[in-house]
């Protein structure tokens, strides 16, 4: 467990040294959610006030989506150079290390994306309605992200020596991620909408996210460590 917890931590330290020498790769999924939060914001006008709440949610959530999907499908990129996959897939590293590593690290991307374009969305689109920045929204979206940087490293770890990634993986990405996605959206416009409290939403779309995080988080530990063995 120890020798676990050390390959993680030292796997973790290199790549986020690889991140912070590569602003790019986390700059430009956040620059094109704000281009689209932009765009939607001229696009919707003056809406109805009792519309605002679903039209907000609805914009600010495929934004993250599509915006986590460029970044997710990038996370194993620097691997890929100088042979560095297939050298660490010869060492005697633990596949749980290797995973939660990569894990972490997207939900710290995810994390960095998500709340500007909550920020963001809350500026441009909210206009008099309940506001995006509350508690519950953070654990709705928390809870959403825990889910798909599971399935985003598992995905980007299927699509590595794929030489069609580019097309297979949103054509992964966006069934797979349907489930979180509407959850997500209906579990925020009930609680801007009716007030619903996160100890209500747990019984019904809170909960569906809690599961589905699970059940992604599970089967991409499992699958993960059969991926990366040597051929």
């Amino acid at each position: 467990m120890k020798r676990t917890f050390i390959q993680f931590q030292s796997l973790l330290q290199h790549s986020l040294m690889v991140e912070k020498a590569n602003p790019e790769r986390w700059l430009s999924p956040l620059l094109f959610a704000i281009t689209v939060l932009l765009l939607f914001a001229f696009a919707f006008g003056q809406v109805e006030p009792q519309f605002i709440p679903q039209l907000l949610t609805a914009a600010t959530y495929l934004t993250v989506f599509f915006s986590l999907q460029i970044a997710f499908s990038r996370i194993l990129e620097p691997d890929t150079q100088d042979r560095v996959f297939e050298q660490l897939r010869s060492y005697p590293l633990s596949p749980i290390a290797w995973f939660l590593s990569k894990y972490v690290l997207v939900f710290l991307l995810g994390t960095s994306i998500l709340l500007p374009t909550l920020i963001f969305a809350n500026l441009f689109l909210n206009e008099g309605g309940p506001s995006l920045l509350s508690v519950p929204i953070f654990v709705i979206a928390w809870v959403a992200l825990f889910g798909l940087c599971a399935l985003g490293v598992l995905l980007s770890t299927m699509m590595l020596r794929s030489q069609a990634k580019q097309i297979l993986y949103p054509l992964l990405y966006f069934p797979l991620t349907a489930p979180v996605l509407i959850a997500a959206v209906e579990g925020s416009r009930a609680h801007m909408v009716s007030g619903a409290s996160l100890q209500n939403l747990m019984s019904n779309w809170l909960g569906l996210l809690v599961i589905s995080g699970i059940i992604y988080f599970t089967l991409s530990l499992l699958l993960f460590g059969e991926l990366i063995k040597p051929e």
